[in-house]
């Protein structure tokens, strides 16, 4: 959903995207936490954490010249698109670190994706109560995101389907309610584009055979 309204927060007038993003931390933390565990929700934490800091920190590359002038400005300003993306990227890397040195099990590439599709799913549903727009066009994202989230919970509890198959169907979803909102390029589907192929890749580092090294230690 385009961003069509502003909040006042105290003294901050925040874009609904930024609020639904929150909303979407917190109800996703929280789900993970109470669900997995612990550790599970820690992880989550970190993930998000890394990519605001990256994105926000990220304005120092866009326009550096402004954060030079007066450096209280990356309190205010963030990297935009590629900010994010960087973020994305960033942290997505580190996240591979983890699986390489942890040697994930199911339980923890299924969190993960939980993880990001609650996230994605409360995110849009937020946008699409916050903004202006379409009630065909809010109902069927809504109805949409909530479809893809109970199906990847109930892959998880039946122990059917996979990570990588759950990651492309999220696309898919995605790429239709981005048709229906009349918006392709939006930064949203290209954060869902990046989270199915990470899924993905953290799916193969899985698959890959131990090594010979690994098995004798």
């Amino acid at each position: 959903m385009p961003v069509t309204q502003y909040y006042p927060i105290g003294s901050i007038t925040m874009p609904s995207s930024w609020i639904a993003f929150i909303v979407g931390f917190i109800v996703t933390y929280l789900l993970i936490r109470l669900y997995f565990g612990k550790v599970h929700g820690a992880r989550i934490g970190d993930l998000f954490f890394n990519v605001v800091i990256i994105w926000k920190l990220s304005v120092i590359l866009t326009d550096f010249s402004m954060v030079i002038k007066n450096p209280l400005s990356i309190l205010y300003f963030h990297g935009g698109t590629f900010g994010w993306i960087l973020g994305l990227v960033v942290a997505g890397l580190w996240m591979l670190r983890q699986v390489y040195k942890e040697k994930w099990k199911r339980i923890d590439k299924w969190s993960l994706l939980l993880a990001l599709i609650c996230w994605q799913a409360v995110y849009q549903i937020a946008m699409a109560f916050l903004n202006e727009g379409s009630l065909v066009v809010k109902s069927a994202t809504i109805v949409l995101f909530v479809a893809i989230f109970v199906l990847a919970w109930w892959s998880e509890r039946k122990k059917v389907n996979t990570v990588s198959e759950l990651a492309s169907v999220l696309i898919a979803v995605h790429f239709l309610v981005s048709a229906i909102q009349g918006n392709l390029l939006n930064t949203a589907f290209i954060t869902t584009i990046f989270i199915g192929l990470f899924l993905w890749r953290i799916e193969r580092v899985e698959a890959q055979p131990i090594s010979g090294k690994e098995e004798v230690e």
